[in-house]
């Protein structure tokens, strides 16, 4: 192999490895995402049960 060629392949690697480093970033933040709306779905529903079962906060004074 000559020094050009490895060079390419070199090049080519880290481009690779820019674009899987891209991609990791990508996935763990959209986890994140999803965790942080799951967690914000979950209480809505609490909220809308609870608006279900005492709509005007009557029952949260006493």
């Amino acid at each position: 192999m000559t020094d050009e060629q490895i060079n390419k392949i070199v090049k080519s690697l880290e481009g690779i490895n820019k674009s899987l480093s891209s991609l990791a970033e990508d996935t763990k933040a959209n986890k994140e995402l999803k965790i942080e709306i799951n967690s914000k779905m979950n209480n809505l529903e609490k909220s809308i049960e609870r608006l279900s079962k005492d709509p005007f906060g009557l029952n949260e004074r006493n």
